[in-house]
């Protein structure tokens, strides 16, 4: 069995100094910007997004509820989206105040501030130097409109490697790691910004490495705690763990387990459901990204001792998600037969089988081991 061997990393040790000989550039390059924290699927979702809500309806494909189709326990694209654009909410505000000078300097703290659309924005930014070399950076991001700051994200980051001035000069001979976590409170943002909508909190914990022998591996395990995203969801409020990993030009994975009221099969008493899915992509030789999710849900609606199993296959262009090929959607038993069982197919071999065995209608054993570690075509260690 295969297994993720994440990287080394030294837990910072004791303290030698508070910020010394750093830079303001230091402090800007180890600010939590979006390109620190965003996760994506395909090429495209590492971009700023829109600071508007989707155009689609989150649920909108399932008014039919008597035919179940995967993408109601999978999402991928859509969850990914919906993670960055909330994300953006917060760190643009850092991103928009570190490209002035800091308004106070003390020892090892740096704190910007300005108003920009009626709201007081404020970053507080602490630099410690570790035993090991490596610098933490605490922020605490503060927001008002009028009375007092609220705090909506804090967290830090470790950087270990170059400091940000000789990365470059240093090149891909280095190992450059950015280790941290953060924690996004759109509770106490929409106390301040009143038209805000998103509720809850995303904590983010996330660890970015370039290797020179490899080149980038990025990983984020993410929590949602009474999310409800800005455009609303049919599915409610969502309380659970995002698990993601990607390497640029070679693949990735993206795990999640949520609560979630699902519309489908009917669900007249809004029951809320256990769901876990797993998509895995790759890079393969034609040059386009293969990819596959699998998906299962029980409990809520759905009957004791069942379990609905969704999958879906795609393969073509690597900018954005590329078309499906096939799916599938069955209720199984607890004997391993289906009661209902769908399939649909396109082109000649829609589904990679470098990402195993395709779930049977009658049987059980090819479906998904969801207890294994995910892992992708082409993964370095």
């Amino acid at each position: 069995m295969k297994t993720i061997r994440w990287f080394p990393f030294v837990l910072a040790g004791a303290i030698t100094a508070c910020g010394g000989g750093l830079t303001t550039d230091d402090y800007r390059a180890n600010a939590l910007t979006f390109d620190k924290v965003a996760i994506a699927q395909n090429d495209a979702d590492t971009a700023a997004p829109a600071m508007q809500a989707d155009s689609a309806n989150p649920g909108a494909e399932l008014v039919d509820a008597t035919t179940c189709h995967p993408h109601l326990f999978e999402r991928t694209g859509e969850v990914i989206g919906r993670v960055n654009r909330h994300f953006f909410k917060l760190v643009r505000h850092i991103g928009d105040l570190i490209e002035d000078n800091p308004k106070l300097s003390s020892g090892g703290s740096k704190t910007w501030e300005n108003v920009k659309g009626g709201i007081d924005r404020k970053l507080t930014v602490t630099a410690t130097t570790n035993a090991d070399g490596s610098v933490t950076y605490d922020f605490e991001l503060d927001i008002k409109s009028t009375g007092d700051f609220v705090k909506v994200a804090s967290g830090s980051l470790t950087h270990t490697g170059p400091a940000a001035a000789d990365v470059t000069d240093a090149g891909a001979a280095v190992r450059v790691e950015n280790k941290g976590s953060a924690t996004f409170d759109f509770d106490a943002l929409a106390s301040v910004v009143t038209t805000e909508k998103a509720r809850g909190q995303i904590s983010d914990a996330f660890d970015n490495v370039r290797d020179p022998a490899h080149g980038v591996k990025r990983s984020a395990n993410i929590t949602l705690t009474n999310f409800l995203p800005e455009e609303g969801d049919a599915h409610g409020p969502r309380t659970g763990g995002y698990s993601w990993l990607r390497e640029p030009g070679v693949g990735g994975m993206f795990s999640f387990q949520e609560s979630v009221v699902l519309l489908c099969p009917s669900n007249p008493n809004n029951l809320a459901a256990d769901v876990t899915t797993v998509a895995r992509w790759y890079k393969a030789s034609d040059g386009g990204v293969h990819g596959r999710s699998d998906s299962k849900a029980t409990g809520g609606q759905i009957a004791s001792g069942s379990t609905w199993i969704g999958m879906t296959c795609a393969q073509g262009q690597t900018t954005a998600a590329p078309a499906e090929g096939e799916w599938l959607m069955k209720d199984e038993l607890s004997n391993g037969d289906s009661d209902q069982f769908q399939v649909f197919t396109s082109g000649v071999s829609p589904c990679d089988p470098l990402f195993g065995a395709i779930p049977d209608q009658h049987d059980a054993t090819n479906d998904y081991d969801f207890s294994k570690p995910v892992t992708f075509p082409g993964e370095w260690q």
